[in-house]
C-alpha cells in the first residue's frame, strides 16, 4: 500500500469552492478523456483499467482501487507513459486534488459497510468446544465442508454463505455435540450447576437456559428471549422426559439459531448514522479477531462493567489474550493465509529434475515458515523480520537442502544465519520459492508477483486472455539461449510490457534459488543472470540487491501489513474510508518498534473496529 496520498494531495490543490461532482464531471473527466482513454477505454484496457464506465462521481467513487493506482502512478511519473504527452501542471493538480477531496474521510470517519459475520468452520468448532466445554470436533464429525477459499482470509463476510445443505450439517453437528456433552460429567456439571431440578423444575430450567443463552449468544439476554427456549423444556418435562433430555431439547434450537451461528450486532437507529459498538460487541469482535472463538469468562466480565473500550482496559485485555495459547490462530489463519503458505501443498516439482524434493522436505519447508511466523507472534518481535532476519528454523533434511550445518537430533531447531548462508526472511524460504515455481524451472514472474502482491500490497492486474504462453519464435531468429531471453521477448508485447517491467525484475533477483529453493551459482553450467531493473529504482543484483530494494520500500510494506491485519479483523477488504485508521496504525508501529503486539493493539483500537454504521 502507498502512504496516504489523499491527504497529501489536498495540500497541493486549494479548494476552489466547487463540489467534488462538478470538478470530476468537468475538469477531471476531461483530463481522463484527453490522456487515458486510448489505453484505458472501451477498445483497450491496459492493466484491466477501464475509464469508459467512470463518467460520473457516483460511478467513480465506487472504484477507489483504480484511483489509488492513478494517484500512485501520476506522482511517480509513470502515467501517462513516456511515449505519450505529459500532464500539464494544472491537469495533474486537478486530478490529484479531486482524488484527495473526494476520498478524504479524516473529517467524517466511516467504519465501512455494516456486516453480519458468519462463523468459519474453524471458528464454529472452537466456539462449540468453549461453549460446551467438550473436546470434540462437531464440524468434522458431521461432514461439514470447509470454506472454498483458494487465497486470502477465509473469515471475510463476502465469501461465507449458509446454504440449505450447510444448515443440515449444523443440525447434525448440534446433535452430535450434545451427545458428547451429556455423557461428560464435568461438562454436564458446568452446564447445570448446583441447581435442584426436582424441587423447582421450571425455575431451574430458566436459570440454566439464561446462563447458557448468554454464553451462546455472546451477550446479555432478556427474560423474553429465554422464555421460548424454556417452554420447550417445560413441554418436554410435562411429557415425561428426564431433566437432561428436556434441557437438551431447549439447547438444540439455540445452537442452530442466527444468534449463535452469526455474529449479530445492533445497528444505530438513524439511517446512515455511525455509533460505537457496545462493550459486549467489542468483546466478541476482539475474541474472534485474536482467538477465533467466543469471549472467555474474564472478557465477558470486563464487558459487563462497561469499561472494555477504555484504552488502558482494552490494552490490558489485548496483551492478556495475545499471551494465551488460543492466539496461535493468528499464526495459522492470519499470517500463514496472508503469506499464501497453503499454496505449498499445490507445488509439484518434477522428481526427475529435483530428486531430493520429497514430501518430508515439503513439510519441513512449511513448518519452517510456520515456526518463524509463530516466533514473531509469541516473542512479540518486529514484523520487519518477515523481510529479513538473522535466524530461521530447520531440521536435518532442510538444513542439508539449504547447505546449513546439520543440527543435532531430528527435531527442528532455531539456527543463527550468516550472510554467506543466503537465507533470512520469507523471500529466501523454500516454501515461498517452491510454490512460485514451475515443475521443472523457476518462474520469475510468479516470484515477482508474490512480492508485489503479498509483501507490498500492490498486485499487478490480471494478465490478458492470451498471456501464459510464449509467442512463436520468429523464423529468421535463432532459438533464445535462455529462459530469460524468451521471457524478455514475451514481455515486449504491448499488452504485457507495463506489468512485466514491474514484476519480472524482482523475480530475476531470486534466480540464485532454483525451483525448490536450493542455492545455485549457475544454470546448466551457464552463468546466472540475476540482475533486475525497476522504474525509479535502477539496477539491482541478486537477493542482496532485492533486500535493499525492499528496505527502501519498507513504508509500503508496513502499510500493507497494517492493511492486511485490519482486513482480517474486519472481515472485509480495506477501502478508502480506512485510510485514516491505517495512518494511525502505521504511525504507532513506527514509534513502537514495529512489534507484533502493537499491530494487534492498534487494530483493536481503530475506528472501524470499534464502530458500526446503520444498515
Amino acid at each position: 500500500m502507498i502512504r496516504n496520498l489523499l491527504l497529501v494531495s489536498l495540500l497541493v490543490l486549494p479548494i476552489c469552492g466547487h463540489g467534488a461532482e462538478t470538478k470530476f464531471e468537468g475538469g477531471v473527466a476531461s483530463v481522463i478523456a484527453s490522456h487515458c482513454m486510448e489505453c484505458h477505454g472501451e477498445k483497450k484496457q491496459k492493466g484491466s483499467i477501464d475509464f469508459s464506465n467512470l463518467k460520473t462521481t457516483d460511478a467513480a467513487m465506487k472504484r477507489w482501487d483504480v484511483w489509488r493506482k492513478v494517484a500512485e502512478q501520476v506522482r511517480a511519473g509513470e502515467m501517462p507513459p513516456d511515449d505519450e504527452p505529459p500532464l500539464e501542471p494544472a491537469e495533474k493538480q486537478a486530478l490529484l486534488g479531486w482524488i484527495g477531496e473526494t476520498f478524504d474521510t479524516s473529517k467524517r470517519p466511516h467504519p465501512g459497510p455494516p456486516l453480519t459475520r458468519q462463523m468459519t468452520r474453524f471458528e464454529y468448532n472452537q466456539t462449540m468446544r468453549d461453549l460446551l466445554r467438550i473436546n470434540f470436533d462437531p464440524a468434522y464429525q458431521a461432514g461439514m465442508p470447509g470454506e472454498n477459499v483458494a487465497e486470502g482470509f477465509v473469515n471475510h463476510a463476502g465469501g461465507l454463505v449458509i446454504e440449505p445443505s450447510l444448515m443440515e450439517k449444523y443440525f447434525e453437528a448440534a446433535d452430535l455435540a450434545l451427545d458428547v456433552l451429556f455423557k461428560d460429567n464435568g461438562a454436564r456439571k458446568f452446564l447445570l450447576g448446583p441447581s435442584d431440578a426436582t424441587a423447582m423444575p421450571a425455575a431451574t430450567v430458566r436459570k440454566v437456559m439464561s446462563a447458557f443463552l448468554r454464553r451462546a449468544f455472546r451477550r446479555p439476554v432478556t427474560a423474553d428471549e429465554v422464555e421460548p427456549f424454556a417452554r420447550l423444556a417445560d413441554a418436554a418435562l410435562a411429557g415425561g422426559d428426564a431433566f437432561d433430555l428436556a434441557i437438551r431439547k431447549a439447547m438444540k434450537p439455540a445452537l442452530v439459531s442466527q444468534n449463535f451461528l452469526l455474529r449479530m450486532e445492533s445497528s444505530p437507529a438513524k439511517a446512515g448514522a455511525v455509533a460505537q459498538i457496545s462493550d459486549h460487541e467489542l468483546a466478541v469482535r476482539l475474541s474472534y479477531f485474536l482467538w477465533a472463538t467466543m469471549p472467555d469468562d474474564e472478557l465477558f466480565a470486563v464487558a459487563d462493567t462497561g469499561t472494555l473500550a477504555q484504552p488502558e482496559v482494552l490494552e490490558k485485555q489485548v496483551r492478556r489474550m495475545l499471551a494465551d495459547r488460543k492466539a496461535e490462530t493468528l499464526t495459522r489463519h492470519f499470517l500463514e493465509r496472508w503469506l499464501q503458505l497453503p499454496s505449498i501443498a499445490k507445488a509439484l516439482p518434477s522428481q526427475n529434475a529435483f530428486p531430493t524434493y520429497t514430501r518430508s522436505l515439503r513439510d519441513a519447508m512449511e513448518r519452517e515458515t510456520r515456526m518463524f511466523c509463530d516466533t514473531i507472534r509469541k516473542e512479540d518481535r518486529s514484523v520487519l523480520e518477515l523481510l529479513d532476519a538473522d535466524y530461521t528454523f530447520v531440521n536435518t533434511e532442510l538444513a542439508k537442502h539449504y547447505g546449513l550445518p546439520a543440527p543435532e537430533g531430528k527435531d527442528f531447531v532455531k539456527v543463527a544465519l550468516r550472510p554467506e548462508d543466503h537465507r533470512g526472511g520469507v523471500i529466501a524460504m523454500g516454501s515461498m520459492l517452491t510454490m512460485t515455481s514451475h515443475t521443472n524451472r523457476t518462474k520469475p514472474t510468479a516470484r515477482g508477483k508474490w512480492i508485489l502482491e503479498v509483501l507490498l500490497g500492490a498486485p499487478p492486474p490480471p494478465p490478458p486472455p492470451n498471456a501464459g504462453s510464449f509467442a512463436p519464435q520468429p523464423k529468421d531468429k535463432p532459438e533464445s539461449a535462455s529462459f530469460r531471453e524468451k521471457l524478455a521477448q514475451h514481455a515486449t508485447d504491448a499488452n504485457c510490457v507495463g506489468c512485466h517491467r514491474r514484476v519480472d525484475p524482482m523475480g530475476f533477483a531470486l534466480e540464485e534459488y532454483d525451483a525448490v529453493g536450493a542455492w545455485r551459482t549457475d544454470v546448466g553450467g551457464q552463468p546466472l543472470d540475476n540482475v533486475g531493473k525497476l522504474p525509479g529504482v535502477g539496477d539491482f543484483k541478486g537477493v542482496a540487491g532485492l533486500r535493499k530494494v525492499l528496505h527502501e520500500k519498507q513504508p509500503q510494506f508496513v502499510r500493507n501489513v497494517a492493511s492486511q491485519a485490519l482486513s482480517y479483523a474486519l472481515g472485509r477488504d480495506t477501502d478508502y474510508y480506512d485510510e485514516p485508521a491505517l495512518d494511525r496504525i502505521v504511525a504507532a508501529l513506527a514509534s513502537g518498534g514495529y512489534r507484533f503486539s502493537t499491530l494487534m493493539l492498534e487494530v483493536a483500537k481503530s475506528f472501524p473496529f470499534q464502530h458500526r454504521k446503520a444498515e
